[in-house]
């Protein structure tokens, strides 16, 4: 068998990993670290030691390995460096399938059959169908939902298999998150666990002269971040606002209302589900900025139950403004059936250029704590979730991790620009509005407020008719 120490030579911190004698290494590590090279040896190194574990010819395979990668793309990259790095002399050619990213090692011994690596996506919690393992590896683990992980957790309870771990990754966005729970009781000292937390400046390749682009590459990724995202990044610190909002426990704030309160101007952003996403609306109080009532109609919930559910519940709460992720064909068909059930709608068209300035609007009113929600779990977890993704470009992209959701996110950003400005904003623009006549619920209903003027509902018309125009014209009825 091979000896590995003549095919890699870890650096300092690595080594310390390596000569861990722990079953579960949970390392919450910043980027350029070389975490996943170091996890990728340590498999191998497992595989090698199997040799001298007692197997017999029904454990099979010999040895089993799972590398569990986010999504698709991020196994793809895995799948890549497994091909390049993995010793040759540890399989056969034609052992090597492409199409379902499993490699077939030889024997590690006589009492074991062949050995197994396969890359396996989270993506899809369902299908990480229990198997026992002798080795897991969860790449970028804090973008793995924690239905992925439940469903991988026996994995490690197999009788007869050497069950090590490794979940590597940067900090988690929030504190409940399996990841971050998993590190802290490493951290307390679990058996059999070991945390481990390192910055990208540990690792002492980065300080060599021929790296020092990287070094500079990093420092510039300054300039495309926020400071928490930053640090987050690279020196691998947790922070609650260390994804793409902030201040996110600082803008919860009082509970939902039953029903509407006479003379108060309701505004409402709804995101309509797609396959995997449930439809959203969150209704606001327009003045306050504030999130009065939240309604979540499961994936697959019938498109004709929600839409009479829609308009049952935007005349009874006098909607004022329903702004529509109208995106796709299918979101114009949608808003355009709520035009013609006469819902005050105005469709959005989320698009690569609509989209940054939708969530920016929100992550700043977030910042400046101007916007208030009460405390609806499934719009925290996303909000807290949501962060910045690097694209091939090499710009960041702020999203949802993969396997998760963003539903209410974008029902809450929809909302939120139906809202009137914040103080700060309305004296910017010079813009005064008589606020001394509070309006009764049937004004409101009926439009009559001191915030929608006649001008206003005319701006409105013009829109809804001009999208109206543009239906038509697409063939749209």
């Amino acid at each position: 068998m091979v000896d590995l120490k003549d095919l890699y030579e870890p650096h300092s911190g690595q080594q310390e990993v390596h000569d861990s004698p722990a079953h579960v290494k949970v390392l919450r590590i910043g980027r350029r670290w070389g975490k996943s090279r170091m996890a990728l040896w340590e498999m191998l190194k497992r595989y090698v030691e199997s040799r001298d574990v007692p197997g017999g010819p029904a454990m099979v395979p010999g040895f089993h390995a799972w590398i569990v990668c986010p999504a698709m793309p991020q196994a793809r990259q895995v799948w890549n460096e497994l091909l390049s790095f993995i010793p040759p002399q540890f399989y056969e050619p034609d052992d090597v399938h492409q199409e379902d990213r499993t490699i077939f090692l030889k024997p590690p011994s006589k009492d074991r059959v062949y050995g197994l690596i396969e890359v396996k996506s989270a993506h899809n919690p369902e299908a990480l169908q229990t198997a026992g393992l002798d080795f897991l590896w969860v790449q970028e683990a804090q973008d793995v939902q924690d239905a992925a992980f439940e469903k991988l957790l026996p994995t490690l309870r197999s009788p007869g298999r050497m069950s090590y771990a490794i979940y590597e990754g940067i900090p988690s966005t929030y504190p409940t998150h399996w990841f971050e729970r998993n590190y802290q009781l490493a951290l307390r000292g679990r058996d059999g666990y070991e945390a481990f937390s390192y910055t990208a400046f540990d690792n002492p390749l980065l300080q060599l002269p021929e790296n020092e682009w990287i070094l500079a590459e990093i420092e510039g990724d300054r300039e495309l971040l926020t400071d928490r995202a930053w640090r987050r990044m690279y020196l691998a610190e947790f922070s609650e606002d260390g994804g793409y909002f902030t201040n996110i426990s600082a803008c919860i704030w009082g509970d939902e209302l039953p029903g509407p309160l006479p003379g108060v101007s309701y505004v409402a952003g709804l995101d309509l589900g797609r396959k995997l996403d449930a439809s959203v609306l969150h209704i606001m109080d327009s003045q306050e900025r504030r999130v009065v009532h939240h309604i979540s109609w499961d994936q697959g919930t019938d498109w004709i139950l929600q839409r009479e559910q829609m308009i049952r519940v935007c005349h009874e709460w006098g909607i004022q403004r329903l702004v529509v992720d109208a995106t796709g064909m299918g979101g114009d068909m949608f808003a355009n059936e709520l035009i013609d059930a006469g819902l005050p709608v105005e469709p959005f068209q989320i698009t690569w250029t609509s989209r940054e300035p939708l969530l920016q609007n929100l992550a700043i009113s977030m910042e400046r704590k101007n916007v208030s929600f009460p405390e609806i779990r499934p719009l925290l977890r996303e909000l807290r979730a949501f962060q910045f993704v690097r694209l091939a470009s090499g710009k960041f992209r702020p999203e949802a991790p993969s396997g998760e959701h963003d539903d209410e996110v974008f029902a809450l950003a929809l909302a939120l620009t139906a809202c009137i400005d914040p103080p700060s904003l309305v004296e910017a623009r010079r813009v005064v509005h008589n606020a001394r006549y509070a309006p009764t619920q049937a004004e409101v209903n009926q439009g009559r407020t001191a915030y929608h003027t006649n001008g206003a509902r005319m701006v409105r018309q013009g829109i809804l008719e001009r999208t109206k125009a543009r239906q038509e014209a697409a063939g749209i009825v």
